[in-house]
């Protein structure tokens, strides 16, 4: 029997120190001054006597990637132009979001026209007459993670540059892109329904996810990390609980520590008896919900014990991402519906127990049963089998 042990997390993380200091910013000033005087000298000197010093150019683009990986201007942090694994950029889209709400594209190039005309087919498309905030961003996560995909998870090649599949642009052209390119137009759609919204990144520069205002208070958003099953595993969090597998500049981005909105605690059930977590997962498998959200209480290490066992049993039964392996992934008899992940956080007096299932469906942007059964037929009739 295979064992997965659920992830758990106790605390949340500690104040984060804010990055730069006013003597890193008196070094940073001195080098962006010394790295110009070198590359005019350079200049002059190709000039004069025809000589190339590129050497001079990679310092200074060396030091631009480090001053955009600091999120720094003058020693704050800053939420765009920053650059996520040393090649994709945040940036700002707020020219195509004011279009759209003034209702004309006047100003814009060729280029952000397109992305307006492509976002406000997909937006029409998500949210439909729905006018309530946070209805119209549950439906336009739900649009994101049907219709687009991570693109290194695509099979084929998709021949987009850094610079489309880290925008708005090139994830709704190409319905592929990465975490940045995710962030940036979940925010152009937020920003597109007057509903503010913020990309934040982590403390290491790999990887951006939203945060999202509803009401009085801030909620995270991670629609890239949930793109591939849709499971609302990522989807308004917490502080406390987007802090399992995230960590951020938290001086400089807003507090999330509102409940109202947060999907995990709006959806948790409160479980008396812990023996009674398999039939409360069961149910929610058997009505082909994507999570099931448990709460309980106790003051027992064992009980944390007897719950990890309790739910690597019910995975085991159920399959799925949790106990399939290399030889079992992907097959007609295992297409990928079970148990995708499992995490269990304390909370102030009590502990939360998320479980969040795989769709066998969902394996691929866009495509139903209907589809992967065309798709079989089709290869079959190509290769068909030997008698």
């Amino acid at each position: 029997m295979a064992k997965k042990t659920i992830s758990s997390v106790d605390n949340f993380q500690e104040k984060l120190p804010k990055a730069g200091t006013q003597k890193a910013s008196n070094l940073l000033v001195t080098l962006v001054a010394a790295c110009l005087v070198l590359s005019l000298l350079a200049a002059i000197m190709s000039i004069f006597v025809g000589v190339k010093v590129s050497k001079f150019d990679d310092i200074g683009s060396d030091l631009q990637l480090a001053v955009s990986r600091m999120g720094m201007v003058t020693g704050e942090p800053q939420e765009d132009d920053v650059t996520i694994a040393d090649q994709y950029t945040v940036r700002s889209t707020k020219d195509i979001s004011d279009a759209y709400k003034k209702g004309k594209g006047t100003g814009l190039d060729s280029k952000q026209k397109e992305t307006l005309e492509l976002a406000t087919a997909a937006l029409t498309e998500a949210i439909g007459k729905r006018t309530d905030p946070y209805t119209q961003e549950k439906a336009v996560y739900n649009w994101m993670t049907k219709n687009l995909e991570l693109a290194e998870n695509s099979e084929v090649n998709i021949p987009v540059s850094t610079s489309q599949i880290d925008e708005p642009y090139g994830v709704l052209k190409t319905g592929t892109g990465v975490s940045v390119g995710f962030a940036t137009t979940f925010r152009l759609f937020m920003e597109m329904l007057d509903i503010p919204c913020k990309v934040v990144h982590d403390t290491g520069f790999t990887n951006a996810w939203n945060e999202v205002q509803l009401g009085d208070n801030w909620y995270h958003v991670d629609v890239c990390a949930d793109s591939e099953y849709g499971n609302f595993e990522h989807f308004n969090m917490t502080d406390a609980i987007c802090a399992y597998d995230h960590n951020w500049d938290t001086d400089f981005f807003p507090a999330a520590t509102g409940s109202e909105y947060c999907y995990a605690l709006r959806m948790a059930t409160e479980v008396k008896d812990i023996y009674q977590i398999p039939n409360q997962i069961k149910k929610k498998y058997d009505k082909k919900q994507k999570a099931v959200y448990l709460r309980f209480k106790t003051t027992s290490g064992k009980d944390l014990e007897v719950v990890d066992e309790l739910v690597s049993r019910t995975a085991d039964y159920l399959g799925g991402k949790v106990t399939e392996t290399a030889e079992t992934a992907g097959t007609a008899s295992n297409p990928g519906r079970g148990v995708a992940d499992a995490v269990l956080l304390k909370l102030d007096d009590d502990y939360l127990l998320g479980v969040f299932f795989a769709d066998g469906s969902q394996n691929n942007a866009g495509l139903t049963s209907k589809d992967y059964s065309k798709i079989s037929k089709a290869v079959e009739k190509a290769f068909p089998a030997v008698g």
